[in-house]
């Protein structure tokens, strides 16, 4: 196994047919670990210097760390931006290839501290903890941090609503009706018919109209970011659209990422106008049934805590935080 390490973006940003290949055996979201998620928020957080680390055997690479140094504080981090998850790129169940890669990104850091941040239960990070903590010359934490809610999903989208309270029904047959009554109609937009250059400046609209001065996208460096990963991700197939149109443009779009197992909800918005139709409602309920339809195991909602989300889900995940101290130096245990 040979180990390399990249700092210069225009080199890394050559490399993605390469990491395309390990993060489609991953069991990593398709573009929280994607290499243009990594490259846009290195380039849009000046704080950040890249610090990828990969294996390699022979000529091809294997896995992929995508880290990079914070000036401010110092330590590694997953430098990603306005993402839920975060991981190690290695094909599924090379938890010890994960370990190394971790372990070699600190061999070489001169006594500083690695915190990763935003880790699933089930991420190669927090597995390759075990295998961590079992080496003499690096201390290796690991503490929970917060909750995410997720749907476990059934086999059809029937029992799925069955499973919800009467209320929760209601409200999802009754906004489907309403869309329906005021013209509107719901379907996932497709590169080939949709031009994928304008999803960036839709999101930001309707997120901004949504939410106003709260929104994330208000900010020019968000901005910046949704222009410069979202239309690839779009083309590439990581990302999916649902969106609610009305004589044919869109009044409305959710945004979904996913992993091997299922969806991600990652953001969205609508026009004011249509507030009163409960667009939210009828938009999740038919990504909620895309997402059976695909077979796929769960419907996560990610970071966030917003009380609405407990009319949805059934499941948690306790996300967690891991911090590597070498042992020569001051170690911070939790």
């Amino acid at each position: 196994m040979e180990y390399r390490i990249y700092s210069d973006l225009q080199h890394i940003g050559q490399m993605s047919q390469e990491w395309n290949r390990v993060l489609a055996a991953s069991s990593c979201n398709r573009a929280f670990a994607s290499l243009e998620w990594y490259v846009a928020s290195c380039r849009v957080q000046g704080s950040l210097a890249p610090y990828l680390v990969t294996t390699a055997q022979g000529p091809e690479i294997t896995g992929v760390l995508p880290l990079a140094l914070d000036s401010q504080s110092g330590t590694l981090v997953f430098p990603h931006c306005a993402n839920d998850y975060n991981d190690i790129v290695v094909r599924r169940n090379r938890v010890s290839e994960a370990a190394g890669l971790l372990e070699y990104a600190m061999s070489l850091f001169e006594g500083r501290r690695m915190i990763l941040t935003k880790l699933r239960p089930d991420s190669d990070c927090a597995r390759a903890a075990a295998f961590l903590r079992e080496k003499r010359h690096v201390e290796c934490h690991f503490r929970s941090t917060k909750s995410y809610s997720y749907i476990e999903l059934p086999a059809s989208f029937d029992d799925y609503l069955a499973s919800r309270s009467r209320l929760s029904r209601r409200n999802v047959k009754y906004a489907l009706r309403k869309i329906e009554a005021n013209g509107l109609v719901i379907r996932e937009l497709a590169p080939r018919e949709f031009d994928p250059m304008l999803l960036p400046e839709m999101l930001i609209r309707f997120a901004i109209d949504r939410q106003d001065e709260k929104s994330f996208f208000r900010l020019a460096y968000a901005q910046a970011f949704v222009r410069e990963v979202l239309p690839s991700l779009f083309i590439k197939g990581y990302l999916k659209v649902f969106a609610m149109l009305k004589e044919g443009k869109a009044a409305a779009m959710d945004f979904y990422f996913f992993t091997h197992s299922g969806l991600t909800a990652w953001n969205g918005g609508f026009m004011p106008e249509i507030e009163r139709l409960s667009p939210g409602t009828a938009l999740l309920a038919f990504a909620i049934r895309q997402a059976i339809a695909m077979g796929f195991r769960e419907f996560d909602f990610g970071e966030g805590d917003e009380a609405y989300k407990k009319h949805w889900t059934n499941k948690e995940y306790v996300v967690g935080e891991m911090e590597l101290v070498p042992r020569t130096s001051l170690s911070f245990t939790f």
